[in-house]
């Protein structure tokens, strides 16, 4: 009797495993520019919302894993296919079973574009391996995060309305540029994967400059933002002081370990630079 709820758990927290990276990287900040950018959100709403990101998330990450074992063996073996905790079989058609649910729910939530863009990005990120090379890289996350931010904002709203307010399309659209431009930030940790795996990404390609790249941008990002969008000078030393700091690690700290810190430090500043016209 006790079967069913104990594969049940193990089932969910597979599907946990697979997400687990992610959570503090992309889901979290995507609610969290959701929550702020809705004039009105419910419970409902934003359960909504949370469903259709991890979903959306989990057909990403599942794609992703299944394509890169070697590669997580090394760096993360106890993600559920390095550890055998699941089959590749399994997540071959777990990964090709969520384009139609990811679809229908996007379907279902009005934001049709949001889902068929994410997916077709999915395929161009890894089944094409267009993430090989920085600028494509670069290119296809800055649009993973606005399909995530549009699909949960106009999700989380309550209003009905598919129509951003000036503000959060501002905002929207500098999370872009800010993406674009920082996002090689994930890359300096995975740097020996990644030569394993012949890709070219900016620590490899243009190693120097990319290090260089880490304060100049940050600085110049939270510089601009403060300018322009600061309501106090608390709000401007933490951002900007924030920028400099985590900027300054990546260039100065070359270790794996401390890769790893300085990209969890600036997905902190990235969620609060990506909110930061909204509050003005």
């Amino acid at each position: 009797m006790d079967s069913l709820p104990h594969s049940v758990r193990r089932h969910v927290y597979t599907l946990f495993l697979f997400t687990k990276s992610d959570l503090k990287t992309i889901l979290f900040p995507v609610m969290l520019f959701a929550c702020v950018s809705a004039p009105t959100l419910s419970f409902v709403s934003f359960f909504r919302a949370f469903i259709w990101t991890w979903l959306h998330l989990l057909q990403f990450c599942i794609s992703n894993q299944s394509l890169s074992l070697d590669e997580d063996r090394k760096n993360k073996p106890w993600r559920p296919l390095p550890s055998r905790r699941t089959s590749v079989s399994y997540a071959f058609t777990l990964r090709w079973l969520l384009v139609p649910v990811c679809l229908a729910l996007s379907i279902a939530y009005g934001v049709t574009a949001a889902g068929f863009i994410f997916t077709i990005s999915i395929i161009l990120h890894n089944e094409l391996k267009l993430d090989s090379h920085w600028f494509t890289r670069n290119t296809l996350n800055a649009l993973g995060y606005a399909v995530f931010d549009a699909g949960a904002t106009a999700i989380i709203r309550t209003d009905g309305s598919l129509e951003f307010p000036p503000v959060v399309l501002t905002a929207h659209y500098l999370s872009i540029g800010i993406v674009l431009t920082t996002i090689h930030a994930q890359d300096f940790r995975d740097e020996l994967g990644d030569r394993e795996e012949k890709r070219r990404t900016i620590p490899i390609v243009m190693p120097l400059a990319g290090r260089l790249s880490m304060p100049f941008s940050l600085t110049i990002w939270s510089l601009g933002l403060c300018i322009r969008w600061s309501r106090s000078w608390m709000q401007s030393v933490i951002l900007l002081g924030s920028g400099m700091f985590i900027g300054g690690r990546f260039y100065f700290l070359h270790s794996p370990e401390a890769d790893r810190f300085s990209y969890l430090l600036y997905n902190l500043w990235l969620a609060n630079a990506r909110i930061m016209p909204i509050f003005s």
